[in-house]
């Protein structure tokens, strides 16, 4: 199962001379970053936040940070009146996987946020600093700052965007056509899972300890959650909680 247009090469490919649309952006003639159609990308682990609550909605902070590459990037994204202009995910696929790219991933994701807020946009920008805090951690010390920042992201999802989705595809073998099958799945069961399983996301979970210990998370914050249960994990269930 893959999101829409998330299919990522082996290879970091570059950005075709119509993809980023970054007035003005020029590529420094010296940097440890990697470097994307003259946009220079962080490549460390370190969060930097700009503001309290940057990457969370409704905080814009993110778009006059001097660090965020993607300040005068333009992001287009899905419209039902032009369905092929968007190049969101196309400029997200582009931001080398791994560790590397986490930074990137923050920025990139929050920066879409600021500009249009949505449950996906939040969703991966929570995502990003989950890699992040999974990233900068080790089995002596945890990266606190990132985990959160993730956590406050992910509630955020829920608080904001409680009803929100984002688009999978997959199996075009069951498709008439032979083109792949597109299915939404809830961002508020996509949030519970990656908080209450490891092999949800790969990374560290955010909340140490027997997974229990999420469902109060969750509870504190107002909802409760029905685990999802193998093999596809798929039926998750989170309803906001009434006491």
């Amino acid at each position: 199962m893959k999101t829409r247009n998330r299919i990522r090469s082996a290879m970091v490919m570059l950005l075709s001379f119509g993809a980023l649309v970054a007035g003005g952006c020029e590529a420094p003639g010296n940097s440890d970053g990697e470097i994307i159609n003259n946009i220079v990308l962080p490549t460390d682990v370190v969060l930097n936040l700009a503001c309290e609550n940057v990457g969370i909605y409704p905080e814009t902070c993110v778009l006059g940070d001097p660090e965020n590459p993607f300040v005068t990037t333009t992001i287009i994204e899905f419209d039902l009146n032009s369905p092929g202009a968007d190049n969101k995910f196309d400029l997200f696929n582009s931001i080398p996987a791994g560790p590397t790219g986490a930074k990137a991933r923050f920025y990139f994701w929050a920066t879409a946020l600021a500009r249009r807020p949505s449950g996906e946009n939040q969703f991966y920008t929570a995502l990003a600093l989950h890699e992040l805090f999974d990233a900068n951690s080790n089995v002596l010390s945890q990266d606190e700052l990132a985990r959160e920042q993730a956590l406050k992201a992910y509630r955020s999802v829920l608080d904001n965007f409680f009803a929100s989705v984002t688009v999978f595809e997959c199996c075009p073998a069951a498709s008439p056509t032979g083109d792949p099958v597109q299915f939404a799945i809830p961002l508020n069961e996509l949030t519970a899972d990656n908080l209450f399983r490891t092999a949800a996301t790969g990374y560290r979970r955010l909340v140490d300890g027997d997974p229990i210990l999420v469902l109060a998370l969750l509870l504190d914050w107002g909802y409760s959650y029905q685990a999802a249960n193998p093999p596809n994990y798929d039926d998750g269930v989170v309803t906001v909680g009434e006491f």
